[in-house]
C-alpha cells in the first residue's frame, strides 16, 4: 500500500492516484485519478524531489508524470506519451532516449 505524501495545508496524496504534474509558472497542477485537480504554488522541480521514489519522471519541462499510469507512447513520431484517463504528456528530445531505456528495462510496460 502507498503511504501518503504531504501536498499542501490539510491535503495528502496516495502517489499512486496522481497521474501527471503539470507546471504553469512557478504553480505545478496535480491530475488525480478521480477527476480531481489541485493547484500548489510549488514549483515542478520540488515535486520531481519529492515523488520520484514513487516512480514519478520528467519527460519534459512542463510535465511529471507517474510511470504507472503511462498507457502508450509515441517516441518517434510527435513525442507524445498517452496517460490513464486520456491525458497527453510532450517528451522532449533530450529525454526521448532516457525514456525509451526506461521503457526498455520493463518500468513502462505498455510502450
Amino acid at each position: 500500500m502507498d503511504s501518503k505524501v504531504h501536498l499542501v495545508g490539510k491535503t495528502n496524496v496516495t502517489p499512486s492516484n496522481i497521474i501527471f504534474f503539470k507546471a504553469e509558472a512557478n504553480y505545478s497542477e496535480v491530475f488525480m485519478t478521480n477527476g480531481q485537480r489541485i493547484v500548489l504554488s510549488k514549483t515542478l522541480k520540488q515535486m520531481e524531489t519529492l515523488f520520484a521514489p514513487f516512480g514519478f519522471y520528467r519527460p519534459h519541462k512542463s510535465f511529471l508524470i507517474n510511470l504507472r499510469h503511462v498507457i502508450s507512447c509515441s517516441v518517434h513520431t510527435n513525442r507524445q506519451i498517452e496517460l490513464t484517463n486520456n491525458f497527453r504528456a510532450d517528451l522532449s528530445r533530450r529525454k526521448k532516449n532516457d525514456f525509451m531505456e526506461i521503457r526498455n528495462n520493463k518500468k513502462v510496460s505498455h510502450c
